[in-house]
């Protein structure tokens, strides 16, 4: 709201407002302009005391400006009811003018068949092969693919690997799907083509066999030349260079291996009986301290032992070292620990092919064979686990993937109607080996263990919680106990920079970790 104090601006600016608003155009004729510039004297009730001085007379009145049209907006006035319902009269008087009628009546008089067949004469249809050359030999129609491939195969094709179309990834959405690149050394005298790109969906279930499987299914679905011959046991993959030249030097891959456990994306699907055989030449394993050992190729079974003690001695640097020192070696049946051979005999005349590497002045100790315990080396090799993964609302089945360099969490898929059932299916996980930082036992009981693994996220320290058996639990212990002492990383020695030591309640040793800002128990 504004406050005015002219009074005779104010009764203009009225009278211009009542102009403009006006949509019937009275108020011109009724509001003039000679009243708007009258004087403030002319009305009583506005002198007062507090009012203005008077205009000066030679002053021109107030008024308000000339209204004028807008010539750059043309409008027109709206057609009224009655002219639009005349027009449309007119238009179908118009319309009606061009319509004939004729009014159908029955004729009483009976007409007879030649006056019908007059009437309603048949006339001759002429078909576009009557009217081209009768010389030319008439071509039989055309006919699609689909047609030929259903009057070839009525009953459709038969795939015998259909069981392996499962693991296909091209028809699979929003799925993590890897593609390997497969050369085919198939025939008679095979030779390295174009690959076949297959792409494969759960790696870390799916096995060697099932990747045959589903290219020998992909091979046989786009009809390829030559066809196959057998079952998936008839062929095997190898690695293969990016020209697909195979690497013969390197086995097959194992067929019962899980396809997640190698990283080459460049294979070759080979029949068996094209494979190569292996040399005939003799393989001696030696084990040395430690969980390590060599392998000595020789050509047959007159070598001595003492040149195969060399052969070893001079491929390990550490053995050079204390020959240097002034210690020896000796040799011993891997199964008859103790027993020292004599160095001069041949190798066929130990009828053996595994020994150990014995020092001089140590003795190997015969232990129990345990399957819990593990080597280094067999340690940091990949190896999968079926567990159950604890959440904080429920639980699922899980495949744990441990090797030297990852650490995995594959859940997998849960049957409709089980108990304790998560309300969300957990996505996978997977940790650099370096990022896990503790797994340790939390409980056991009915031949059940709970273990617990530590891995550092992105701002804090995450816990995983899994449910086995006792003797897998052990097993999984066994292997991350191995990792660790084999590769130390930072974050596991942040980890435990921040863990207190060990607190006594009630005379009992108990673990107790602070649970500070860095650390969230997520499971």
């Amino acid at each position: 709201m504004a406050t005015y104090d002219d009074r005779q601006w104010i009764l203009s600016h009225i009278q211009n407002s009542y102009v403009t608003s006006d949509d019937t155009g009275l108020c011109e004729v009724v509001v003039q302009n000679e009243p708007a510039a009258a004087s403030v004297a002319e009305f009583p009730c506005l002198a007062d005391s507090d009012s203005p001085p008077p205009h000066i007379q030679d002053e021109p009145p107030p008024h308000s400006l000339e209204i004028a049209s807008d010539m750059d907006f043309v409008g027109h006035r709206q057609r009224s009811y009655t002219d639009q319902r005349l027009e449309i009269m007119r238009k179908e008087k118009k319309n009606a003018s061009k319509i004939k009628r004729i009014t159908w009546k029955h004729n009483p008089a009976q007409i007879n068949e030649n006056e019908l067949n007059e009437l309603f004469s048949r006339k001759a249809v002429i078909s576009a092969a009557d009217v081209s050359d009768f010389s030319r030999p008439r071509q039989p129609p055309p006919t699609s693919l689909l047609t030929r491939l259903v009057q070839q195969y009525p009953e459709g094709i038969k795939n015998p690997f259909i069981e392996y179309a499962k693991y296909d990834g091209t028809t699979h959405t929003n799925v993590q799907a890897r593609r390997i690149s497969v050369y085919l050394l198939l025939g008679d005298n095979p030779s390295p083509s174009y690959p076949m790109v297959v792409s494969v969906v759960n790696c870390h279930q799916a096995r060697v066999s099932d990747l045959i499987g589903l290219i020998c299914w992909l091979y046989t679905k786009e009809n390829r030349e030559p066809p196959l011959r057998g079952s998936v046991e008839n062929y095997a993959l190898h690695i293969a260079e990016e020209d697909g030249q195979v690497d013969w030097d390197f086995q097959a891959l194992n067929n019962r291996d899980v396809i997640e456990k190698f990283g080459f994306n460049i294979l070759a699907l080979v029949e068996k009986k094209n494979v190569p055989e292996a040399s005939k030449d003799i393989v001696v394993t030696l084990n040395v301290a430690g969980g390590a050992f060599s392998k000595i190729t020789v050509e047959n079974f007159d070598i001595t032992l003492k040149e195969i003690l060399n052969r070893t001695i001079t491929k390990r640097k550490d053995m050079g070292r204390i020959i240097d020192a002034g210690l020896d070696y000796h040799l011993e049946r891997e199964n008859e620990p103790g027993i020292a051979l004599d160095l001069e005999k041949t190798l066929a005349d130990v009828n053996c092919t595994e020994f150990a590497v014995v020092r001089d002045n140590s003795k190997r100790i015969d232990l129990p064979l345990d399957p819990s315990n593990m080597s280094t080396v067999e340690a940091t090799l990949y190896r999968s686990y079926k567990v159950t993964w604890l959440l904080k609302l429920g639980k699922c089945e899980a495949c744990l993937g441990i090797s030297g360099d990852k650490f995995e969490i594959h859940p997998l898929q849960q049957k409709m109607g089980g108990a304790f059932l998560p309300l969300r299916t957990p996505h996978a996980v997977t940790y650099n080996m370096e990022l896990v930082v503790d797994c340790s036992r939390k409980a056991e009981k009915k031949g059940k263990m709970e273990i617990q693994v530590t891995c550092q996220g992105e701002n804090r320290f995450k816990d995983y919680l899994f449910e086995c058996e006792a003797k897998i639990g052990q097993e999984i212990l066994d292997k991350c106990k191995h990792i660790f002492d084999l590769r130390t990383s930072t974050a596991r020695k942040e980890f435990w920079r921040e863990k207190k030591p060990f607190r006594r309640h009630n005379s009992l040793s108990m673990r107790h970790r602070p649970r500070t800002a860095n650390h969230a128990n997520e499971v």
